[in-house]
């Protein structure tokens, strides 16, 4: 969680100049976020992204840092010398763009924020307006110099700014996502029902359990045998799950053409395997919706575990088959936002949906150990 290790704390220098490309910012930060897991290359990428020329993109990014770094119950700077610094840095700022954001120069003076709009489809509406929007960003960009105080309060204000214009945007999938970041959750409660049986075979018969990595994901480890989350699973949830040669994989590719072959592909491998049928799938992202597609073409699987897949109509499919679902998943996922993609698999009696109680805006956050055990998900999902 990012505000435990607080990506302001320190000298990370988040400003983009003026005549940077920021579509090559973009990249640079992307590539460079995919080397580490620290939340400071995160909240960089983030930043980047919440300049995009692109409404959801940017609606995107700024929900995820409003959520991420817990900017609406930030602690703002004290009194004294860190709001002089922001004062000196902000002041030829302050009547051409600070007044076009929903705050005034010294917003943590006011006991609440201001008030959003309720209804899902607003009475008027705000035109999606990317170059004013260019030049509010960049000008606030700028004058970023790595000092704890003045970036967060740069990056809070445009981030809310970004918001409160997205609830009143014509576009359903805008306003979408910006209520999904300001809306408030609480973390469900009640007694569990015990794990589902895994389904009857034949005597003699394998039941199998295995995991399907996402997009791009066969670089990654954690899904192999030996990798850190299957090791997880094995030892303590599936002891079926498949640990031998000839494991299933598929390209990766970006491409709805690539999954649906993958799908073909796990069918043919599901088949020579385990013939009856097998007991448990994890799928993260897109592997999720390869499992799906699968399952909804005649592969027999008891149980699909979708970590942090996107919801698409083959998803939603696969819930009209025998298998039960368990769907684990962030609050706000940004990946998934700026694919465009649904965030929620509708509620059916075959899914239990394990939604993580804690904000973090790590895709692969669903096939951590740790976040597992934190988030008691395992229990949750009853798996």
């Amino acid at each position: 969680m990012w505000r435990e290790v607080d990506p302001f704390d320190g000298q990370s220098d988040f400003s983009i100049s003026p005549d940077e490309n920021l579509d090559d910012t973009r990249v640079r930060r992307w590539l460079a976020l995919n080397e580490t897991a620290n939340p400071r290359l995160a909240v960089g990428f983030l930043v980047a992204m919440l300049g995009s020329s692109l409404e959801r993109e940017s609606t995107a990014a700024a929900g995820a840092l409003w959520r991420g770094l817990g900017l609406r119950t930030r602690q703002w700077p004290p009194a004294g010398p860190p709001r002089w610094r922001i004062f000196d840095r902000l002041a030829f700022d302050f009547d051409e763009v600070l007044p076009d954001t929903p705050w005034d120069p010294w917003f943590w003076r006011r006991e609440q924020s201001p008030s959003l709009i309720d209804d899902e489809s607003p009475p008027e509406t705000i035109p999606w307006d990317s170059s004013r929007w260019r030049d509010i960003y960049l000008r606030l960009m700028f004058r970023l110099r790595g000092d704890r105080y003045l970036d967060s309060f740069v990056i809070g204000v445009l981030a809310r700014s970004r918001l409160d214009a997205a609830i009143q945007s014509p576009d359903p999938i805008t306003r979408s996502l910006a209520f999904a970041a300001v809306e408030p959750f609480e973390a469900g409660d009640g007694a569990l029902p015990e794990p589902p049986k895994p389904p009857t075979t034949s005597p003699g018969a394998p039941v199998v359990s295995t995991m399907i990595h996402g997009t791009w994901g066969w670089k990654g480890d954690w899904w192999r045998p030996g990798g850190d989350f299957h090791q997880f699973i094995l030892g303590n949830h599936r002891p079926n799950l498949y640990a031998r040669g000839a494991k299933f994989s598929w390209s990766g590719a970006y491409s709805a053409q690539q999954r649906s072959l993958a799908a073909r592909d796990f069918r043919d491998w599901a088949y020579d395997l385990a013939p009856h049928g097998l007991q448990t799938v994890f799928g993260h992202s897109y592997g999720g919706e390869v499992a799906a597609r699968a399952t909804a073409t005649g592969t027999p699987v008891h149980e699909l575990v979708l970590l942090s897949t996107p919801v698409t109509g083959l998803v939603k499919a696969a819930l009209q088959t025998t298998a039960r679902m368990v769907d684990v998943r962030l609050r706000f996922d940004p990946v998934l936002a700026i694919a465009g993609t649904g965030q929620r698999v509708p509620r059916q009696p075959n899914v239990t949906e394990v939604l993580l109680d804690r904000w973090r805006l790590d895709h692969g956050a669903t096939h951590s150990e740790g976040v597992w055990r934190a988030e008691d998900i395992a229990l949750r999902g009853r798996i």
